[in-house]
C-alpha cells in the first residue's frame, strides 16, 4: 500500500499498477454486496462516498484483505486482481483470433449426434472463435430444420430476409445469391446498422455443376494488407463508406469504414462487399488511395492461398462468424438442384455458451482431481 498516494499497488513484471479505492471497493463480491445469482451489485456505486478511501490493507501470498472507510472489508485474492487489473487472462476468455491460410488451417468440424457433449461442443466453439467458422456434420436435412440447429447456439436474427432465407435460383432474384452466378467473397448485409454477427448456410441439396462454396479470413487478408500497403489499410480502416440496400420494399443505408479495428488496433469488423459500397467525395489522393486499397483487398481475398474451397454436401452446415469471415461460392449449372438455407444469430449466444461450458469443464475437472 503507498499511503501517500493512496493507492493499492500492484507489482508485476516491473510493471506498478495503482489500484484505487472506488475501484476495488466496486469489485467486492462479498454475499452482502453482490447477487451471486445474477452477479449484480445490490447496491448503487454511484452512492458511494466521494471521499472512499483504503483504511487498511493487509496483504500475503493469496490476496490483500482490505479496509475501506465506509466500512466495508473484504478479501481479494491476487488472481482475481492480475485478471482484473489486465495482466492475467480470465480462464474462460475466448480464444485469440488465429489468423490462417490453407497451408495452416485444420477447420473445426462437429459431428451433429455430438452436439451435446459438451466437451465436443466447447472444442468446436474453440475452433470457431480461433478461425472464424465451422462445420457441423450430418444435420438434419429436412427444410426448414435450421432454425433448430442454429437454435442450438443462439436465439435467431430476423432480417427482412426473415427467419430464414432459401439460397436457390428464382425467376425473379431480389438478390445475386438466388442466382447460379459466382460471388465473391463478401460480409453479408454490410449496410445495416448492427450487421448479422453469425451466419448459417445449410445444405438440403448439391447435386449441380459447381456451387463450391469459398471461405476467406478477413484477419488473414487485412493483416496482408497492412504489411504491404499501410497507406491504403490506413485509408481502408478511417475512411467512413456508405453501404446500401434498395429494393421496392427496403431502403436500408450504413456508413462505416471498410475495416473497423478496436481500441488496441485489432480488426474487429470487415465490411466488405463490392456491390454496396458508395465512398464520399473527398479529396482525390484519399480516394485514388482508397480505390487502390479496395482493390488489394478484393485480390487478396481471391488469392488461392487466403480461400478455403469445399463443397457443401447434404446436411452440411457452415457456421461462420459475418464480422470476420468473407464467403462466396464458384458459378453453379442448371443440370441438378443446389438449395441451401440460411439464417443469422448475434454473437451473444455462442461466446456466451464458450465460457460457460469453459467453466462448468474446468469445475468438473476439479471436482474429479480432488476426488482421486
Amino acid at each position: 500500500m503507498n499511503w501517500e498516494s493512496g493507492f493499492l499497488e500492484l507489482h508485476h513484471q516491473g510493471q506498478v499498477i495503482p489500484l484505487m479505492a472506488e475501484w476495488l471497493r466496486q469489485l467486492s463480491d462479498a454475499p452482502d454486496q453482490i447477487d451471486h445469482n445474477s452477479y449484480q451489485r445490490f447496491y448503487d456505486p454511484t452512492q458511494l462516498p466521494n471521499d472512499l478511501a483504503i483504511v487498511e490493507a493487509q496483504a500475503n501470498d493469496q490476496g490483500v484483505e482490505i479496509l475501506f472507510s465506509d466500512g466495508h472489508r473484504h478479501f481479494y485474492p491476487l488472481e482475481r486482481m492480475m485478471i482484473e487489473a489486465g495482466l492475467q487472462t480470465h480462464p474462460d476468455d475466448l480464444p485469440q483470433p488465429t489468423p490462417w491460410t490453407i497451408d495452416t488451417l485444420t477447420p473445426p468440424i462437429l459431428q451433429w449426434e455430438n452436439r451435446h457433449d459438451s466437451w465436443a461442443r466447447h472444442q468446436v466453439l474453440d475452433g470457431f472463435f480461433k478461425y472464424g467458422f465451422a462445420l457441423l456434420r450430418d444435420t438434419p436435412s429436412t427444410e426448414d430444420s435450421l432454425l433448430d440447429i442454429a437454435q442450438v447456439f443462439g436465439p435467431i436474427r430476423e432480417t427482412n430476409w426473415g427467419r430464414l432465407f432459401n439460397v436457390r435460383t428464382e425467376a425473379v432474384a431480389t438478390d445475386l445469391a438466388y442466382t447460379g452466378l459466382a460471388l465473391t467473397a463478401h460480409t453479408d448485409n454490410p449496410y445495416r446498422r448492427s450487421v448479422p454477427g453469425i451466419q448459417f448456410l445449410h445444405c438440403l441439396a448439391n447435386d449441380a455443376t459447381g456451387g463450391e462454396s469459398t471461405i476467406v479470413d478477413g484477419l488473414s487478408i487485412c493483416t496482408a494488407l497492412k504489411q504491404q500497403s499501410p497507406a491504403e489499410y490506413d485509408v481502408l480502416s478511417s475512411l467512413p463508406i456508405s453501404f446500401r440496400y434498395l429494393s421496392k420494399d427496403v431502403n436500408d443505408r450504413e456508413t462505416a469504414p471498410m475495416i473497423r479495428l478496436d481500441s488496441s488496433g485489432n480488426l474487429r469488423q470487415l465490411r466488405l462487399s463490392t456491390r454496396l459500397d458508395f465512398a464520399p467525395a473527398v479529396d482525390p489522393e484519399t480516394l485514388k488511395t482508397f480505390y487502390a486499397g479496395r482493390r488489394h483487398l478484393a485480390r487478396l481475398a481471391a488469392e488461392p492461398r487466403f480461400v478455403f474451397s469445399f463443397k457443401l454436401k447434404k446436411g452440411d452446415c457452415l457456421m461462420m462468424d459475418n464480422h470476420r469471415t468473407l464467403h462466396g461460392r464458384t458459378a453453379f449449372a442448371e443440370d441438378g438442384f443446389r438449395f441451401l438455407q440460411g439464417c443469422y444469430i448475434d454473437h451473444d449466444g455462442p461466446e456466451s455458451q464458450y465460457r460457460t461450458l469453459s467453466r462448468h469443464l474446468r469445475q468438473t475437472q476439479t471436482a474429479q482431481t480432488v476426488a482421486a
